[in-house]
């Protein structure tokens, strides 16, 4: 399964010393629908959520982008506007540059043609991932998963359990999984029964990592 967590990709230093570093504050909306995008966005440190609303006005997270991710690369190269908004969650520093700087770089240099490629891929195979869960898992199961996958994301070692060192709220959950909050609230209540998480301070802790994965493989496929 592929995360809707990207980041932590290898690039070539000739790629932000190409560039020029823009800083974002907190809550900054880098792109917009409809915007035509002029420039490649590399996120240096940050965090930069994609989001995209229905026609009622209900949000849905598709992607949170860390350290280390590109976006709006396919709409630069193809000429496409954005579609959906692109949004730093915390101060984040995103290397700028120019499309006839990026061609010249992808077509002089292997390494930032195959990171290029890696980014689009992963991005590519999530989505895949994100239809697989709709179609064979209920939601219990993908709660299960968003938990572990964050695990491995964000996950510190502590007191023999693991801290989240980002913090969710059952509306994030909501609106990153496609779900109602009082049916978030709920797996969560059992899944805490259970001993497989705690929250403390608004932060949550993996309490059994084993035995959450243990769980979520026990759920029946659709």
């Amino acid at each position: 399964m592929f995360s809707s967590i990207l980041g932590s990709q290898r690039v070539s230093k000739t790629l932000i010393e190409a560039g020029e570093k823009v800083f974002y504050k907190k809550n900054t909306t880098i792109a917009s629908p409809g915007e035509i995008i002029d420039k490649f966005y590399y996120i240096l440190k940050g965090r930069v959520l994609c989001i995209e609303y229905s026609p009622e006005g209900n949000e849905k997270i598709e992607f949170i982008l860390e350290d280390g991710s590109i976006f709006l690369e396919s709409n630069l190269l193809f000429d496409v506007p954005a579609f959906t908004y692109f949004k730093a969650v915390e101060d984040s520093y995103i290397i700028h540059l120019s499309k006839n700087k990026l061609m010249e770089l992808i077509l002089n240099n292997l390494d930032i043609s195959l990171f290029i490629m890696e980014s689009l891929t992963k991005k590519f195979f999530s989505s895949m991932s994100r239809i697989e869960e709709l179609l064979f898992h209920d939601v219990e199961w993908r709660i299960c998963n968003l938990f572990i996958s964050m695990a491995k994301s964000y996950g510190i070692e502590t007191e023999n359990m693991i801290k989240l060192n980002f913090k969710i709220s059952h509306q994030f959950i909501g609106h990153l999984l496609g779900i109602n909050r009082i049916t978030s609230i709920k797996i969560i209540k059992k899944l805490k029964g259970m001993n497989y998480i705690e929250q403390i301070d608004g932060y949550y802790y993996i309490k059994d990592l084993n035995g959450l994965e243990q769980y979520q493989a026990r759920k029946k496929i659709k």
